[in-house]
């Protein structure tokens, strides 16, 4: 605990926490399990900052199917003011196919960002996945198609609610190179439909390291692109993000 808790007190830029990314095999676990994650910063000098943030994910694992769901939400103030809040909410289901060749899946998800002049971005979605065996541990490549609805804070002639049908396309990967060192990818690809120069994608890069049994710390390297962004917003934002995981 005393090493956990030195870890934290390190943590000096953004970061919240963050759940583990790595692809979820169908019969590889059994029955519930779960996982939290948690971080926090704070510095004080010419300003005050502090965040902190939460994720918690709980999953059921059955022989030929798996269900999830990811709750996230961080908090942050500089100079006892908001400067920044988001929270974002993700259910999934998984089921293998007859031959069990595929997995067939429906996933939602809604989330809220009021510093990206984000009100309300909600999607769902069904597509299938396939599992690859390759030089990585877990390799899987998913393709389907989503429903999309995006609101800003404040609807103006510029900034309208976006209501858009999208390709999904992802790679999601993990690779173990030692008992001290995994790497997970999770990178999405999610073009319009009549409209193909209008995409937006992310792409996670996750390296993980065990501090102690069933306790988990990970760096977070994201990087997400938005096409049509809303006024003022960048398309491309990018940030570094240390977590510490608890799996129960």
């Amino acid at each position: 605990m005393k090493k956990i808790m030195l870890i934290l007190s390190m943590i000096v830029t953004y970061s919240f926490g963050y759940i583990d990314i790595q692809p979820q095999v169908i019969g590889e676990k059994d029955g519930l399990d779960g996982e939290m994650s948690i971080s926090a910063s704070y510095s004080n000098g010419n300003s005050e900052e502090s965040s902190i943030g939460t994720s918690v994910k709980g999953q059921y694992n059955a022989q030929d199917w798996l269900t999830f769901v990811i709750a996230a939400y961080n908090y942050g103030e500089a100079n006892n003011h908001k400067s920044s809040e988001s929270g974002l909410f993700h259910l999934r289901y998984i089921h293998h196919t007859s031959d069990k060749n595929y997995d067939w899946e429906v996933y939602a998800q809604s989330e809220f960002n009021p510093f990206q002049d984000l009100k309300e971005r909600s999607l769902m979605g069904v597509g299938l996945r396939k599992k690859f065996d390759n030089y990585f541990d877990k390799f899987y490549m998913g393709l389907g198609i989503m429903y999309t609805y995006r609101e800003p804070d404040i609807i103006t002639e510029v900034d309208l609610v976006l209501k858009r049908v999208k390709i999904n396309s992802y790679i999601s990967l993990k690779k173990t190179f030692s008992e001290n060192l995994s790497i997970t990818y999770l990178g999405y690809y999610q073009p319009t439909v009549d409209d193909l120069s209008d995409f937006s994608s992310s792409q996670i890069l996750q390296f993980t390291t065990p501090l102690a049994e069933a306790v988990n710390l990970s760096l977070n390297l994201i990087y997400k692109y938005n096409d049509t962004p809303y006024s003022g917003i960048e398309k491309d934002d990018f940030n570094a993000k240390i977590s510490i995981k608890y799996e129960f």
